[in-house]
């Protein structure tokens, strides 16, 4: 094999690979990443509550879905929801965060959740009170022998459950919860 014939044969084999390579990659394209947008709903959680860093559960859609899945009446109206979870030792705090178009509504569907517990009976209502905790209207309830919390500041809903916190630590994270 002569010289012209053997650069004659790199020059095919490059193009052979250059050639395949385009067809692999117009024929299966790698996946593309999904487009994760920002939920209003999670940045709204404060990134440190009492010493405790967030952890974002779900946000969107996803926190939507589950949310509807753990609530016997309608979830209406939702803009945007984040389930956050917040840890210390002995304890964990979970903060659901629901934006909604303007305070009315928000203020509307805050209503509907408190007489949904009331006519759903139990511990629900039974337990069902409003009281003000942190200069905020505060309703608060049991279910399992833990406390329930859920206000409304602006167009958002806080719904928080504390898992071993005190009364004291309880109307600290209220307060630091959009102050």
């Amino acid at each position: 094999m002569n010289r012209a014939q053997k650069i004659l044969l790199i020059v095919f084999a490059i193009l052979l690979v250059t050639a395949s390579s385009y067809l692999a990659l117009t024929m299966f394209p790698a996946p593309k990443q999904p487009v994760v947008e920002a939920s209003a709903a999670a940045e709204i959680a404060p990134d440190l509550l009492l010493g405790m860093d967030k952890m974002v559960v779900a946000s969107g859609p996803d926190a939507l879905q589950r949310v509807k899945q753990s609530h016997v009446g309608n979830v209406e109206q939702v803009k945007d929801v984040a389930i956050v979870h917040y840890m210390k030792e002995g304890g964990m705090l979970t903060l659901w965060t629901t934006l909604y178009q303007n305070e009315t509504i928000a203020r509307t569907e805050n209503e509907k959740m408190a007489i949904g517990m009331q006519n759903w009976g139990g511990s629900w209502a039974s337990d069902l009170k409003a009281q003000t905790i942190a200069e905020k209207q505060v309703y608060q309830t049991s279910s399992d022998n833990l406390s329930h919390y859920f206000w409304v500041d602006c167009d958002w809903i806080f719904y928080i459950v504390p898992h071993n916190f005190t009364q004291e630590e309880t109307a600290e994270l209220i307060c630091a919860i959009r102050s």
